[in-house]
């Protein structure tokens, strides 16, 4: 599955450069095969309108064949840290997030 994961993974990311509202988009792994995203919006609209939509959207459809997937979102005047958005998810997710 390891392939098909990078193949998404590759036309969302040419999908959100073409994408407005997004001001900032980072890619982090803490281990082999666990990655991190945290995308920063000008607006909630804007990042669900990316959401679902062409590629963000066909990822989401085979997501689990791919892996397990957890998200957190929040609005903020600042970006957040990394450690801030792993806190959340393990509070959000009852501690079943790597660290």
């Amino acid at each position: 599955m390891w392939p098909l994961f990078q193949w998404h993974g590759m036309m969302v990311t040419i999908q959100s450069k073409k994408t407005h509202g997004l001001l900032s988009a980072k890619v982090w792994n803490k281990k082999l095969r666990t990655y991190y995203t945290l995308t920063c919006w000008e607006s909630k609209e804007q990042m669900l309108e990316f959401r679902n939509r062409k590629a963000h959207l066909k990822a989401m459809k085979i997501h689990r064949k791919l892996g397990e997937t957890k998200s957190v979102s929040w609005v903020s005047a600042f970006e957040p840290y990394r450690e801030e958005c792993l806190s959340r998810l393990k509070t959000k997710h009852r501690n079943r997030v790597a660290a």
